[in-house]
């Protein structure tokens, strides 16, 4: 079986994210430490950063309609699921921050168990959309910890909360907002 060198090096990032998260991060929380409060010692934004490398291959899918009459520089990227959240899921779903969530189990399956499972974890959970400053902004004062994480796995709450409507890019097969708030297939 041949694999190509953009798995090779999606593999490798995994690799060394998840052997992080087994020497260091695991151990801290079983020490009683936490991963959505300020006492988490900095894992969130490290494992976002080692995340980075495997960030860049997800397209952009979603975007508000002012974020598109923008030039592409001067558009935010902006995830749908933020990274916080994500890294939550895949290191241990019930340290879901409880400011926003009334359930902190998993959203995707987490945690991971392997590297393999992490990316399965990332595919699942990444969304990006495009949006302006003033719609990031917007976003980020949501509600409390909505800019770090998403109550009940649901990524769209705070663009509702905030009045921000994106709408899929050409092609895309999924529009944010279904009858029920939440991520509906076109049919």
């Amino acid at each position: 079986m041949t694999t190509s060198p953009g798995n090779d090096r999606r593999l490798r990032i995994a690799t060394g994210v998840f052997e992080f998260i087994e020497s260091e991060v695991r151990p801290f929380l079983r020490s009683g430490g936490r991963l959505w409060s300020k006492g988490s010692a900095g894992y969130p934004s490290r494992l976002r950063q080692m995340l980075s490398g495997l960030d860049d291959g997800y397209r952009v899918t979603f975007a508000t309609s002012d974020a598109l009459r923008l030039p592409v520089s001067e558009r935010v990227v902006e995830h749908v699921i933020p990274i916080k959240r994500i890294v939550i899921e895949i290191v241990d779903p019930y340290q879901a921050d409880p400011r926003s969530n009334s359930h902190r189990g998993p959203i995707a399956d987490g945690p991971a168990t392997s590297p393999e499972h992490l990316l399965r974890i990332l595919d699942t959970l990444t969304q990006k959309c495009w949006v302006t400053k003033d719609e990031h902004d917007l976003l980020n004062r949501a509600g409390a910890s909505f800019q770090w994480d998403a109550p009940e796995g649901d990524g769209w709450a705070r663009y509702r909360r905030a009045r921000v409507a994106p709408v899929p890019l050409a092609g895309e097969a999924t529009t944010p907002f279904g009858t029920d708030g939440h991520r509906n297939k076109l049919t």
